[in-house]
Formats: structure tokens, C-alpha cells, sequence
């Protein structure tokens, strides 16, 4: 096999080397090139018609030690101009707020009210909320956790997944479990899920993307649906719309519990803690 630096040419000219199920999910990156901010190995495998094990063998055999890194080398190799040119709308520094405002004005537009006003009475109420992540949305989930303490709801949260599955383990009824993930494929944020099922535990996914396959493990989902937009570099927006989502329940929940309702059930929960 013979490496090149350009993780693009590099596909072309090791396609011969792939067998015949990772040459098709290779060619599907070739052919979709274009779209590679938004793409994640359940895609691939989906709109490829291969698996998500065929995607990373291919990115391995390629060279590269999986599929997220494969995508980074894919972001380098398109040409910046192409990324940004200089007849773009994004052009100068309020193009890039306007657009990013625009997204999330769409996500209240697209956000099922029914659904998250249900989480809100679910996270008000909740004995515990446990909340579980992967990657870039850690922060997020990090902070979500935090505000929520200061309004007095008792929340658990870990980087280590192995920690938060064994919190998840102990939970009761009157809990909630909270999977934040961009694409919706996080093996660890399903595994928990799957333990909530088991448990009687209600979840709720958040997630940008419109079809995300942790919709199906969820008893509640709020999706942004901006699963790319032109504000996109190395997917590095793609937290800022699952956390305008976890902010509007922060926001919401607050303001339940500041009923008078609301204040004497905070109360009444500080006794007891």
C-alpha cells in the first residue's frame, strides 16, 4: 500500500486493496466528498450499504486508526478555498452569527413543543437525572449538569463511561436518563439506554440528527435536525445546537420550580437531601 498525505488521493489510490464490502463504503466517501461534515459511520455504513464494522476496517486499512480520524484527514484535504470562498455569504463575522442564529430560530420552529414539555415536567420531578455523553458534547452535558444542581435537581455525570453506566445501574423509578449525542451512534449513550430500559427508567435522547438510530432506544427525542451547516469547521458547531436545546430546558424547568408550586416542592427536596 502506498500512503500519500491527501486522505483523499490516499482512498483512490489504495481502492484496490479494500475488499469488496470497505471499496464500497470508500466509494461512497469519494462520491460524497462534499458532505463529510455531517458524515458518521452509521451513515456510511446506512447509505453505503455496508456495516459500521466495514467502515472502520476500511479507514484502518487505509492507515489511520479509525474512522474519526480518516474524517479529520478528509476535512484537511479539501481545499480551504472551497471550504470558504471569497464569494461565500460567510464571508465576514456577521454572516456567521446571522447563520447561526437563523439555525437555531429553526430549531424552535422543528422542536416537538408536546414532547419537550413533558421532559421538563420528567427533569422538574425527577428524583435523579442522569445524564451520559461522548466526544465534543462532554462540555455541554458538563455545564447541563451543573445548572441543573443549582436549581436543585440532583444529577449524576461522568467522562468515564463505565462510571455513569454503573450511576445508571443504581437509578430508580422516578429517574430519568438524559443521552446527549450529535449523531445519535454512540455505543456508550445506547448501552445506557439499553440499562434504563431494563431498569424501568425513563430516556431522553438529544441529538441533531433527524433519523439518529438512538431514537429508537429513547422514550423521548428532541433533535435540532442541523445535522451540517455552512458555519461547520471539523464539526466543531455541531455542539452548539444540542446545547440551545439543553439550555431551553434548563430554562424551563427553572422556571417551574419557581411556581410557588414549584418553590415549595424545591424546598421540601432540600429537607430531605
Amino acid at each position: 500500500m502506498h500512503l500519500v498525505e491527501s486522505a483523499y488521493e490516499n482512498i483512490k489510490l489504495n481502492m484496490d486493496s479494500l475488499s469488496a464490502t470497505e471499496k464500497k463504503a470508500a466509494t461512497f466517501l469519494v462520491e460524497n466528498i462534499e458532505r463529510i461534515h455531517s458524515l458518521n459511520v452509521v451513515k456510511i455504513a446506512k447509505e453505503s450499504q455496508t456495516s459500521e464494522a466495514t467502515v472502520v476496517r476500511m479507514s484502518k486499512k487505509l492507515g489511520y486508526k479509525g474512522f474519526y480520524q480518516l474524517k479529520v484527514m478528509l476535512i484537511h484535504s479539501i481545499d480551504k478555498a472551497q471550504q470558504f470562498p471569497t464569494d461565500s455569504p460567510l464571508s465576514n463575522l456577521n454572516d456567521f452569527f446571522q447563520a447561526t442564529a437563523q439555525n437555531m430560530l429553526h430549531i424552535g420552529n422543528v422542536v416537538d413543543e408536546e414532547v419537550f414539555w413533558k421532559c421538563v415536567d420528567l427533569i422538574a420531578n425527577a428524583n435523579t437525572v442522569h445524564v451520559i455523553a461522548s466526544g465534543n458534547t462532554i462540555p455541554s452535558v458538563l455545564e447541563f449538569c451543573f445548572r441543573l444542581g443549582r436549581i436543585g435537581v440532583a444529577t449524576t455525570n461522568s467522562i468515564s463511561d463505565e462510571l455513569e453506566l454503573a450511576n445508571i445501574d443504581l437509578a430508580r423509578y422516578g429517574d430519568i436518563v438524559i443521552g446527549v449525542s450529535h449523531s445519535g451512534g454512540s455505543k456508550n449513550v445506547v448501552k445506557a439506554f439499553e440499562l434504563a430500559r431494563k431498569k424501568g427508567v425513563s430516556t431522553l435522547a438529544v441529538t441533531d440528527i433527524t433519523t439518529s438510530p438512538l431514537k429508537k432506544h429513547a422514550d423521548f427525542a428532541l433533535a435540532s435536525t442541523i445535522e451540517s451547516s455552512s458555519t461547520s469547521v471539523f464539526g466543531a458547531e455541531s455542539h452548539i445546537y444540542t446545547s440551545i436545546i439543553l439550555d431551553a430546558l434548563v430554562f424551563f424547568v427553572a422556571n417551574k420550580k419557581r411556581t410557588p408550586q414549584g418553590v415549595k416542592m424545591f424546598l421540601a427536596e432540600a429537607q430531605v437531601r
